[in-house]
């Protein structure tokens, strides 16, 4: 019993002890400006009693501070991640949070995050521990303008942009895209490890798929195909490439977009998932 306890002080070590513990850990210290911000929360009810979180009844908060101190105001005053939720007595909680959805963090800057849990029958309110991570833009390697797909015909035809980046995500330099136009972001994405020296490619297909094919590893190649579906950028195809007799380039040659110099990878053949 005595192993367990000290099990769970070390799970949530450095929080506030009470009515809640709470553990809140960020995915990475580095993101991609518009990519989505995701956030872990773990809790643990030790009130004794099943607290029901209603409109009214309890909710959660939080609060987010830039590098020299200043507050950001929620996009949406009134979100509530924890509204619905019964929890019974002792149980442990995971809750993934896409922070960005609640508050405006396109700047670039480093940010500081800390949740906050309040309820009607508890008689304090309970904060997490404080994780902190930094926004940044990228450095941009390509970039292809293309026309987006209408529903009629006679509808007019918008541009988006498909933006290849050099980012760090806080150890190691890597490859990320970035789909946007003047007023939306469709998606962004992180590809794979940046290899000085390679030359990354990226080209836009008739049906307006954006085709990638970066160098990831000293003989391997990472070929990802994007489509905007429903105002969202999706991956619609990931494969991995060996060269063969050249170097692996995307070409049009055939009328349509193809990798050229490249055989299809086999795992655990030619790489090996981390």
């Amino acid at each position: 019993m005595k192993k367990l306890i000290l099990l769970f002080l070390l799970l949530f070590a450095g929080v506030s002890f009470g009515q809640i513990a709470m553990k809140l850990s960020s995915l990475y210290s580095n993101y991609l400006r518009y990519e989505p911000i995701e956030l872990t929360l773990e809790l643990r009810n030790l009130s004794g009693n099943t607290l029901i979180f209603g409109k009214d009844d309890g909710k959660m908060t939080f609060r987010v501070r830039t590098r020299n101190g200043m507050s950001v105001v929620p996009i949406d005053k009134d979100a509530n991640p924890m509204e619905g939720l019964v929890f019974a007595p002792g149980d442990v909680r995971q809750l993934k949070l896409i922070i960005n959805e609640i508050f405006d963090l396109q700047r670039p800057d480093y940010y500081s995050i800390e949740a906050c849990v309040e309820h009607v029958r508890l008689p304090h309110v309970y904060a997490s521990n404080e994780v902190g991570f930094e926004v940044k833009p990228g450095a941009l390697l390509l970039s292809r303008t293309f026309g987006l797909p209408t529903k009629k015909e006679t509808d007019k035809i918008r541009s988006a942009t498909a933006n290849l980046l050099r980012f760090n995500d806080g150890k190691n330099d890597i490859y990320c895209l970035r789909i946007e136009d003047d007023e939306n972001v469709y998606g962004a994405f992180r590809i794979g490890p940046f290899i000085e020296g390679s030359v990354p490619q990226l080209d836009i297909d008739s049906s307006s798929s954006i085709h990638v094919l970066v160098q990831v590893r000293p003989r391997l190649y990472a070929y990802n195909v994007y489509a905007i579906v429903k105002g969202q950028a999706k991956l619609r195809q990931q494969r991995y490439y060996a060269p063969a007799e050249g170097t692996p380039t995307l070409s049009r040659a055939s009328g349509y977009l193809r990798i050229m110099n490249a055989r299809l990878a086999h795992e655990g053949e030619d790489y090996l998932i981390d």
